[in-house]
């Protein structure tokens, strides 16, 4: 059986925690899985908190499927919409293809834009011009065309909403981590009269360090 390498950092962790006190197990594990330790010890809030967890994991999985959802939909839009060619393309394409009317060398195209900068970075030198416009212009394979500006609007609110369920889910992440942090420490709390925790700032080249010391 393969065991892979996020298997292998499981089980060492877990190898790691058997052979710690019960109290430093706790706080491991509690930092691990929000509510373990506080479910142990009796403590009914410790449901809150793997509840949390959960919800938050769910939350994020959620919305990052939204935001896969909106981008695959805006694609099958530009197909439509846009008349792009089928294909696998790279962010900065997709950005392009929201802010130009077309890929061509009209007023509001793209390449049109390629063009411009072209003679104004070589404003005496056309072989120049041609060598930067060759490298920087879109070609047939990535032509496109709105019908509209609305439906151009509409392509753009799609990805717009795509980067915001994005940045929620980013969002519930950094929850997620703070929920793991308020359950370890939570631990260190209740068991105050039994353990001393210290933290103390030491400065290393300049740079401040904040140091926690705990002894059970």
């Amino acid at each position: 059986m393969k065991i892979t390498r996020a298997t292998a950092l499981i089980l060492l962790f877990m190898l790691t925690i058997s052979t710690l006190p019960a109290k430093s197990k706790d706080f491991l594990l509690s930092l691990a899985v929000p509510g373990f330790a506080q479910i142990k010890d009796g403590r009914g809030y410790g449901y809150s908190l793997l509840a949390a967890e959960a919800l938050l994991i769910g939350g994020q999985l959620y919305l990052k499927s939204e935001a896969n959802l909106l981008r695959d939909d805006s694609y099958t839009y530009a197909l439509k919409f846009a008349h792009i060619n089928p294909g696998d393309y790279d962010s900065e394409f997709l950005k392009n293809l929201g802010k130009y009317e077309s890929s061509g060398y009209d007023a509001m195209g793209y390449n049109s834009t390629v063009r411009n900068q072209a003679v104004m970075l070589y404003p005496d030198d056309p072989e120049g011009q041609q060598l930067y416009i060759e490298a920087n212009a879109y070609g047939d394979d990535k032509y496109w065309d709105w019908d509209s500006q609305t439906h151009k609007s509409e392509y753009n609110r799609m990805r717009n909403d795509a980067q915001d369920l994005e940045s929620f889910a980013k969002l519930a992440f950094g929850v997620t981590i703070l929920n793991h942090l308020v359950s370890g420490f939570d631990v260190l709390r209740y068991n105050a009269s039994e353990s001393r925790a210290r933290f103390s700032m030491d400065y290393r080249s300049r740079t401040p360090q904040l140091k926690l010391s705990v002894k059970f």
